[in-house]
């Protein structure tokens, strides 16, 4: 990937509805290159999916929690399965620490979580569960394209220049 891949997928994150003549404009290429770099950068797997942001709040989601869970006498790549059926869980990642999972959650309040965390402590191998509720969220970027690229203006690493992913 180079610079204007880097733009490209800046762009193409800031609205992914942009049409490629308006790309091909801020970009300085034509809209068939424009186009040509998206389907490259579709088959390498680096544009994974287009898709829509949602506001939970306005759905009913008003409350954000993560829940660390501890297991045991079950491997950790058999029970993401057993998640599977909870519309609450929005993530589920496999962590190093005392836990072995991490999930965010969002419910519509205190009350549906407290019964969501009944429902998962019936999980075979589920032990414990500790939960953070979310008081506010203050950075909600997602993945920015030019953090982790040597070809960037980033340290090439992501370390010490403002990035995260979420």
């Amino acid at each position: 990937m180079d610079d204007i891949d880097l733009k490209l997928l800046a762009s193409l994150k800031e609205d992914a509805k942009r049409k490629y003549s308006d790309l091909a404009d801020l970009l300085n290429l034509s809209a068939p290159s424009v186009h040509a770099r998206v389907k490259k950068l579709e088959q390498l797997g680096v544009i994974q999916s287009y898709t829509i942001k949602l506001n939970p709040k306005l759905l009913g989601a008003k409350l954000t929690a993560f829940v660390r869970v501890t297991t045991e006498g079950v491997a950790c790549m058999d029970i993401p399965a057993s998640f599977e059926p909870f519309a609450e869980v929005e993530e589920l990642h496999s962590v190093a620490g005392e836990e072995s999972l991490l999930l965010k959650v969002r419910t519509r309040d205190t009350e549906s979580l407290d019964v969501f965390l009944d429902q998962i402590r019936k999980i075979p191998g589920v032990r414990k569960t500790v939960t953070s509720i979310v008081l506010g969220t203050r950075i909600d970027r997602g993945t920015d394209p030019t953090a982790f690229n040597p070809a960037s203006n980033g340290s090439g690493n992501g370390a010490g220049n403002g990035s995260a992913s979420g």
